[in-house]
């Protein structure tokens, strides 16, 4: 089997983990297991690359597979797996597996010759998952390699070493995260411009988030994350949570948004994205990003932290970047990237 060794990177997680020092995926049923903990959801119909350096896990992309015929031309293909790999060419990778996830049994071979002949860096194997099942597949749609099933001992121990006790379990589609942070009326609540009620002031709003754990409920988000200096409040003190305590209030922050009607929950969808990106939950993060930027095409933040999903910025690079704002600087307009000073969150 050529997926020998991938050990798990040990470079700082989104959130603690058991000792991992010897976890390696060293079987497809491995790697098979492991993706909807490593993406947040069940993947379908979906090409994942797992971009490694010295074998350690770098990044995780997923992309949906293209809606060509399987006789589709190369040539469409070739502009397919382009458009994928074009913001991965800045990341510091050597190798990269890839999982093509596809209900059909056989695979396009111009989409697996494309990916191998245009991929910036050698693919160490290409995997192909239906279902329960994956097997190796290869440019040349040789599909001789035998199915192999995806156990109940593979799934545990990609749930006890990906998995932390506080950190969300994968939704079962990509679909149900983004219904997460939809909409959702709650018995006998009245739609009304006025939702002040839980409304607080910005230092108690600070104050309280400062707590470990934080003090705040939806509710108090819901109604006090409107403006931009509530927004970058929030975001200040996410950047100098423990993780813990950041995971708390994007939990607080999905259920709020929830709460929050179609148009008013620009401003607290996208820092629902910031926090999730900053917790490492990508699913998340692109699904606050979609509901910000439908709701207000031109938010700044929402097309900050769209570019910062898009190009796979590290985490710990965007809490940097938050931890260099000053305190003294959060109710003075200097930090709000929507109205005056949008340089502060640029690296130009």
């Amino acid at each position: 089997m050529p997926v020998q060794a991938l050990g798990m990177s040990t470079s700082p997680t989104p959130y603690p983990l058991p000792d991992r020092s010897d976890f390696t995926l060293t079987t497809a049923a491995q790697i098979g297991a492991a993706l909807p903990h490593l993406l947040g959801f069940h993947p379908e119909q979906s090409i994942v690359c797992l971009w490694l350096k010295r074998r350690q896990l770098v990044v995780t992309q997923r992309a949906d597979t293209p809606d060509d015929d399987p006789a589709a031309s190369g040539v469409r293909f070739t502009d397919y797996v382009r458009a994928l790999f074009a913001p991965v060419w800045a990341l510091d990778v050597d190798e990269v597996i890839v999982v093509y996830v596809a209900r059909e049994p056989d695979l396009p071979d111009g989409l697996v010759r494309g990916v191998a002949e245009n991929c910036p860096v050698p693919v160490r194997v290409h995997l192909h998952m239906r279902g329960a099942r994956i097997r190796e597949c290869t440019p040349d749609h040789d599909h001789g390699a035998s199915w192999r099933w995806i156990g109940t001992k593979e799934r545990q121990q990609a749930a006890a070493y990906l998995t932390a006790p506080h950190a969300p379990r994968p939704a079962r589609t990509r679909q149900a995260v983004a219904e997460e942070l939809s909409y959702q009326r709650r018995d006998g609540e009245v739609d009304t411009d006025d939702h002040s009620r839980h409304r607080i002031p910005l230092d108690d709003l600070m104050a309280a988030l400062m707590c470990s754990p934080p003090r705040v409920s939806a509710d108090v988000l819901r109604d006090s994350v409107r403006s931009v200096a509530a927004r970058d409040a929030v975001l200040w003190s996410a950047a100098r949570m423990t993780m813990n305590d950041r995971r708390a209030l994007l939990g607080c922050l999905v259920d709020a948004l929830a709460q929050t009607p179609p148009g008013r929950a620009a401003t607290i969808a996208a820092a629902t994205g910031v926090v999730a990106w900053l917790c490492g939950d990508g699913v998340r993060a692109n699904a606050a990003i979609d509901r910000c930027l439908i709701e207000d095409p031109d938010n700044y933040m929402g097309t900050l932290i769209a570019g910062i999903a898009r190009h796979g910025v590290p985490p710990s690079e965007l809490e940097s970047l938050l931890r260099e704002m000053p305190e003294e600087t959060l109710n003075s307009g200097e930090c709000h990237v929507d109205e005056v000073r949008p340089s502060r969150y640029s690296s130009k």
